[in-house]
């Protein structure tokens, strides 16, 4: 889909230079193409695409997770718990319940890489974070997947809580490469 900077500044009631700045952020981050005289252009993802995304997800989380085993303290594992216990008991496939488990998962995912007191760590998984909504909602629609992943969760948290950087790390990168 094409992304027309005027049209988008009318639509959020700001003016075109914000939203160019953002489409710039975009790129940067691999989910638009911006075209000369043409503008942005929303990427399209292959199965090729999601799997490199994934194993660059899988080194860098991992190691989030090492350090964070390391630097976390009791606010953020009671968070990760909650956020454990918040996803566990959502039910059904509706679009509200996915959507529910997508922001669990992600706020997860964001509480140990805040725990890693690393700015560049952070901005590094920001630029694979791009993972297409679409893809998220069919992962969490599927008993068996979202079963998989929160008992995932539950593993790495341990590992967190028992302040093993290797046990944290083994849970992450299976947890991210299973997905």
């Amino acid at each position: 889909e094409r992304l027309r900077a005027e049209a988008l500044a009318a639509r959020f009631g700001t003016s075109r230079t914000p939203v160019r700045e953002a489409l710039v952020l975009l790129e940067g981050d691999g989910l638009v193409e911006i075209e000369p005289r043409r503008g942005a252009v929303v990427r399209s993802f292959d199965p090729d695409d999601l799997v490199d995304l994934y194993e660059v997800r899988a080194v860098l989380e991992s190691r989030a997770a090492a350090l964070a085993a390391g630097r976390i303290d009791d606010g953020a594992l009671a968070a990760l718990d909650a956020t454990c216990r918040r996803a566990e008991a959502i039910t059904g496939a509706d679009a509200g319940a996915v959507n529910g488990l997508i922001v669990a998962n992600e706020d997860f995912h964001r509480v140990i890489v805040d725990a890693t007191g690393s700015p560049r760590l952070t901005a590094a998984l920001r630029t694979v974070a791009g993972i297409p909504r679409p893809f998220k909602t069919v992962f969490w629609n599927a008993a068996d997947e979202r079963e998989r992943s929160l008992a995932a969760h539950r593993e790495i948290l341990a590992g967190l809580r028992a302040g093993s950087a290797e046990r944290a790390e083994s849970a992450m990168r299976l947890h991210v490469l299973n997905a």
